[in-house]
């Protein structure tokens, strides 16, 4: 004979509620003795005799913190997010991996969160205050939570134009030549005094001013240093030399 056997469960969880499970198991029986087998641990059947445990369910120790982060600043990727304990100081770090993340960190407590992103060129980094995540996942809950962020940076190349004045009226500037620290240098001709060009941000620039006289000899002269530090938004820096 085919039996099919009900069986409902109930487990006490946080703030008195009550949650239950219907799980539907099918056994055969026989006229001497009657058995039923089901995946769960909350009751069995032997015979006439019945037991029943129960458990209380408990939150989550750990929760899984996963996902996407990307900038929007041309030239630049996010490296790395920080999570520290508000309450204990305790600091987990997630690297990034194909734009993704994911780190585990306790349950039930708040968090603060730094990106760590850096540009194309060695110089260029900065770091993205978050703010608080608090993670509280309660129990019966996946023990995972999704964190997606996209935010601004500086560029980092900048585009340079300008113009170059002078009172020598037997030469004319023709080029100008930024010099970085690390010794890259770049170029920008000029014409009618007008030039422009594009240079990596937040670097210093030692500058010289190339002048071509009538003669066809040649000579440079130095002018003021260039900081270049343009903000988020900022493409273009507009130079006078004089």
């Amino acid at each position: 004979m085919l039996l099919t056997l009900v069986f409902a469960s109930a487990a006490i969880i946080e703030h008195g509620q009550v949650a239950t499970t219907t799980e539907t198991t099918t056994a055969y029986a026989s006229p001497t003795a009657t058995s039923s087998t089901t995946s769960s641990t909350t009751s069995s059947t032997t015979g006439s005799q019945t037991q029943t445990t129960s458990s209380s369910a408990a939150p989550p120790s750990t929760v899984m913190v996963f996902g996407l982060v990307s900038t929007v600043g041309q030239g630049t990727h996010v490296v790395s997010l920080a999570f520290t304990n508000t309450k204990t100081g305790a600091n987990y770090t997630a690297p990034m991996s194909n734009g993704g993340f994911s780190v585990d960190v306790p349950n039930q407590a708040s968090y603060d969160v730094r990106i760590y992103w850096v540009g194309n060129y060695s110089w260029q980094s900065g770091v993205e205050d978050r703010g608080a995540l608090t993670v509280n996942m309660t129990a019966g809950s996946m023990a995972a939570e999704s964190y997606n962020v996209q935010f601004e940076t500086p560029p980092t190349v900048v585009g340079i134009f300008g113009t170059v004045t002078w009172t020598i009226t037997s030469a004319q500037p023709v080029r100008v030549v930024y010099t970085a620290s690390d010794g890259e240098t770049f170029q920008a001709a000029v014409q009618n005094g007008i030039f422009s060009t594009k240079l990596p941000n937040m670097m210093t620039y030692h500058v010289k001013v190339y002048w071509q006289y009538s003669n066809s000899t040649s000579d440079y002269l130095v002018a003021d240093d260039l900081t270049v530090n343009a903000g988020i938004g900022v493409v273009a820096l507009n130079v006078v030399i004089s």
